[in-house]
């Protein structure tokens, strides 16, 4: 109860101090309005271009043509999920990004940083990151902006950024495309000569008279069983050496022949990988949409200037009713204190 009365007491007080001294108060707003009008009016207005892009689904010809693991063909009208977007933000924010933006627009001249200063690159690229802003939208999208004195030139440096990033997209694709062309080359070149050697023992057996290892079983014991039955004494030793050297290389036949067929489904997949491969690096997909193309803004971005004056104001009155407060706690003190000396006198 007795804090609610020195809340109630304490309003009241602050309410009597404005009201004492509203004319002072009144002097430093309008004082304050009008000097931080004039400063707003000294700052360089700066204009901002928006670009909105949505990544694709994906990012290679050959997902497109082929079937996925769910038999399913990619579809190039699709849009990229929170992956993509992750993808493309990280890419946007790339040095190599920056460092196109700069020799493309001439930033150091722009921006009126000396190359012979110190720290000049690093200050070069906080005026970058400070003017070029990437981030997500609430649909699955990414916004490019970019603020600067010119509208045009920051409509023409946020194209640009979504113009390149499909080059720098395609850049680092390529670069992953090529060394994984490399290493499937090199295996189907081991998989030939493994292939070589299978093919040439399996001429050596066949030198031996084994062509079809189950057929050539089948038929000659078909034809074993006809001469046991007729008393062929001469066919019946024929076919026995003939199932001797069955026996002989028709293991090794076998062995052999597998291999082959599974060095061939080997080589058909690692052909049809290459050609994927080929088709990502020689064909160039876009690998955006472009929702929104940036152009040249008509009205400011910054400075807003009633923004300035009504913040820069209520600082000023709040200061100001902070320093009347105090000025009237010391007079307060100073009184008391000044009370109890008389009282002490007398």
């Amino acid at each position: 109860m007795q804090n609610t009365k020195n809340k109630k007491s304490r309003s009241l007080n602050i309410v009597v101090l404005i009201v004492r001294w509203w004319k002072v108060l009144l002097i430093v707003g309008v004082v304050s309005a009008l000097l931080s009008a004039g400063v707003s009016m000294l700052i360089t207005p700066r204009f901002k271009s928006s670009v909105i892009l949505m990544p694709t689904a994906s990012n290679a010809l050959s997902q497109m043509v082929m079937l996925s693991n769910n038999n399913e063909r990619l579809d190039a009208t699709q849009f990229g999920d929170d992956v993509k977007i992750d993808q493309m933000l990280q890419i946007l924010n790339s040095r190599e990004m920056k460092q196109h933006l700069i020799e493309k627009f001439n930033l150091a001249v722009h921006y009126d940083i000396d190359s012979n200063s110190k720290y000049w690159k690093t200050r070069l690229y906080k005026a970058v990151t400070g003017a070029c802003q990437f981030s997500r939208t609430d649909f699955l999208g990414v916004q490019i902006s970019v603020i600067d004195e010119d509208p045009q030139f920051a409509a023409d440096m946020a194209n640009e950024i979504a113009d390149y990033y499909d080059v720098l997209k395609r850049k680092i694709i390529k670069q992953r495309t090529e060394e994984g062309f490399t290493i499937i080359q090199k295996e189907m070149e081991k998989m030939e000569e493994t292939v070589a050697m299978l093919v040439d023992s399996m001429s050596s057996i066949m030198s031996h008279g084994v062509y079809d290892y189950e057929s050539q079983s089948e038929r000659l014991m078909q034809q074993y069983a006809k001469d046991v039955a007729s008393g062929n004494g001469a066919a019946v030793n024929r076919i026995k050496n003939e199932l001797r050297i069955l026996e002989e290389w028709g293991p090794a036949y076998i062995s052999v022949r597998d291999r082959i067929l599974y060095m061939k489904e080997g080589q058909m997949y690692l052909q049809q990988k290459l050609q994927a491969m080929r088709a990502d690096a020689d064909y160039a997909l876009p690998q955006k949409f472009i929702v929104e193309s940036a152009i040249a803004s008509d009205k400011k971005e910054y400075p807003k200037r009633l923004t300035i004056i009504i913040m820069t104001t209520i600082c000023a009155l709040a200061l100001a009713l902070l320093l009347i407060i105090c000025q009237e706690n010391i007079k307060q003190v100073y009184a008391a204190v000044k009370k109890d000396v008389n009282s002490l006198k007398k």
